[in-house]
């Protein structure tokens, strides 16, 4: 599931990104008046897209994290039983 939460906001922060470079190569419509405006509000509403794709990734990376860290607190468990069985004495 982590990789695919990566993959997915990768691909959605590629699509926003090349929206943004197509704009830039568009010129600003006359309402607008100049480029440099335009060419800042596109930058702004790129970057404002962009946020929930860096929300997706941090939370992907986050389920990848607790994933690795489950798996080796289980194998520290397996680990402190051996010894435990190794070291103490059998009752019995």
């Amino acid at each position: 599931m982590a990789t695919f939460l990566k993959v997915v906001s990768g691909v959605y922060l590629f699509v926003v990104w090349l929206v943004f470079v197509g704009a830039l190569r568009t010129p600003a419509p006359p309402t607008i008046g100049s480029d440099l405006l335009f060419h800042l509000g596109v930058f702004l509403a790129a970057v404002c897209f962009s946020i929930p794709a860096v929300i997706l990734f941090a939370f992907g990376q986050m389920v990848g994290e607790l994933r690795s860290i489950r798996h080796y607190s289980r194998q520290q468990a397996e680990h402190l039983k051996a010894m435990r069985a190794y070291y103490e004495p059998h009752r019995g």
